[in-house]
C-alpha cells in the first residue's frame, strides 16, 4: 500500500504537515528526480522514507485508495490529502484546497448540534413532497 504515495505528496507532507524547511534544503542541490529528493529531505528530517509514506497512509486515506475512487479529497486534521486514480498525489492545508476551489470564507464552520438541526429541519421541509409523489403514484396505479 505503501508504494499509492507519490514522492510529491512525502515532500508536501513533510514541509506542510511537519513544517520542515523543505525548500531552503533543496536550494542548492543537484537532484536529477523526486527520488533522490525525497530520500535527501527525509534524511535531514532524520525519518526513514517508508515511514513517512507510513504516516500519510492513515485509515480514512488508505480506505479511499483501496476503494478505487478516481478523485477524491479526504479532509483530515486541517489538511487535505488529494487522491488520483487511487495515488495519494499531493497534500494541501484546507486553506489552499478552499482557495483552489473558490470556496475560501465560503465554508461555514459548525458543530454538531448545529448540524443535526439543519438535517432535521431540511427533512421535515421535504417530508410533504415525498407523500404528495408517493400519493400521485399510487393512483396512477
Amino acid at each position: 500500500m505503501l508504494d499509492r504515495v507519490t514522492n510529491h505528496a512525502v515532500l508536501r507532507y513533510l514541509q506542510r504537515v511537519l513544517n520542515l524547511p523543505v525548500d531552503d534544503w533543496c536550494a542548492g542541490q543537484p537532484f536529477s528526480c523526486d527520488r533522490e529528493r525525497v530520500a535527501f529531505c527525509c534524511e535531514r528530517a532524520e525519518l526513514p522514507v517508508d515511514a513517512v509514506k507510513e504516516l500519510i497512509m492513515s485509515k480514512p486515506v488508505m480506505l479511499m485508495c483501496m476503494a478505487g475512487f478516481q478523485n477524491v479529497c479526504v479532509r483530515l486534521d486541517g489538511f487535505a490529502y488529494i487522491i488520483r486514480q487511487g495515488f495519494v498525489v499531493t497534500i494541501l492545508t484546507d486553506e489552499q484546497r478552499d482557495e483552489r476551489i473558490g470556496q475560501l470564507g465560503k465554508i461555514k464552520q459548525q458543530s454538531r448540534d448545529s448540524m443535526r438541526r439543519e438535517i432535521l429541519k431540511r427533512n421535515r421541509r421535504s417530508k410533504g413532497k415525498f407523500k404528495n409523489r408517493d400519493r400521485r403514484l399510487a393512483e396512477v396505479d
